[in-house]
């Protein structure tokens, strides 16, 4: 960053995946009947619990990353979020820091459920999604369908883009500006 470094606030910076092919599962070694005139057993394996967090064995030795699950599938197996630290300058532990993330899957206003990613990353997702398409869009959106709009926003071809560098304003230099 820029100017004096005792004017910045301190950063933790997270990255949150959701696509990715990685599932868990608990094991329940004594599955039992559901209905004894049945054949049919309860499955042995079910979705992992809601606010599980795996973070040893099986993420990377050497970087700060982890899953949580927080949300419940309703239908289908569960696919829990995997996110990144790239900077701790506040220096969460990692209890704190994953119950922060856990908690912001809860802020969404439209909805009273947990989300798989917390809503401020929605919101960041929407914001670019919208900036992309006023930025990059150069045909009349508005006879433009939303198959067209989705086609040309997620498969840009070499010609879609122009390359001429952003300009910031000089009132927005030098500072950190929240979205």
């Amino acid at each position: 960053m820029y100017g004096d470094k005792r004017k910045h606030p301190l950063l933790t910076l997270v990255i949150v995946k959701k696509r990715h092919n990685t599932r868990f599962f608990t094991y329940n070694p004594n599955a039992i009947q559901k209905n004894p005139r049945s054949k049919k057993q309860i499955e042995e394996t079910d979705n992992m619990s809601i606010g599980c967090v795996i973070d040893t064995t099986i993420v990377h030795p050497y970087q700060y990353n982890f899953y949580i699950n927080s949300h419940n599938a309703y239908q289908g197996v569960n696919h829990p979020s995997l996110y990144h630290v790239l900077l701790n300058e506040i220096e969460f532990t990692a209890d704190q820091l994953q119950l922060l993330t856990y908690l912001l899957c809860f802020t969404d206003p439209r909805s009273s459920a947990s989300e798989a990613i917390p809503s401020v990353v929605h919101q960041a997702d929407k914001a670019a999604f919208n900036a992309r398409d006023l930025y990059f869009n150069d045909e009349d959106s508005s006879t433009m369908n939303a198959h067209e709009r989705y086609r040309t926003l997620y498969n840009p071809t070499a010609n879609d883009f122009d390359y001429e560098i952003l300009q910031v304003h000089e009132n927005l230099k030098n500072k950190f500006v929240f979205g």
